[in-house]
């Protein structure tokens, strides 16, 4: 292929621009971690897996849920619902990644489950889909705000 003048051009122009496009890529993280002011959670490579293991089933979970309210099938929400509760995890005692975390994520967390419990309660009892929505909806605005405190780190090894 025959360089054209408009090749010899671009060439030469833009390798004297990589230097300045690495650099900026390269300051990309530094500077979106200067706008991210919430609260870092520095877990070890396993127990930042597990969390967020945690998290993605919540929210399958979750949509299954909003995926029976679509259908009015409250035994499927009750279905969903009830693993995700704090009754359901009674028992299981605190393990490595609880005790990792720091209190004021713990409690949100345990209230997130206890709504759980509730809406699996009420969508068995008062079967209203309308209801549920509403306690569906406050734990999802939950969610929302953790995830807005919170980020998750890695724990620097060096």
């Amino acid at each position: 292929m025959k360089n054209t003048p408009m090749k010899q051009f671009i060439r030469p122009a833009l390798f004297k621009k990589l230097p300045i496009i690495a650099l900026t890529l390269a300051s990309i993280p530094a500077i979106a971690n200067e706008f991210d002011r919430r609260q870092v959670i520095e877990l070890d490579q396993k127990n930042k897996a597990q969390l967020l293991s945690n998290m993605r089933s919540t929210l399958s979970s979750t949509q299954s849920i909003m995926s029976a309210l679509a259908v009015e099938d409250m035994q499927a929400v009750v279905q969903y619902a009830r693993p995700l509760g704090f009754k359901a995890r009674k028992g299981q005692g605190p393990d490595e990644l609880h005790s990792m975390l720091p209190k004021s994520f713990k409690m949100l967390g345990k209230a997130m489950h206890q709504d759980f419990d509730k809406i699996a309660d009420d969508a068995e009892t008062l079967q209203d889909p309308k209801h549920t929505l509403q306690q569906l909806a406050a734990v999802l605005s939950s969610c929302q705000g953790c995830h807005a405190t919170f980020q998750v780190g890695l724990v620097n090894t060096k």
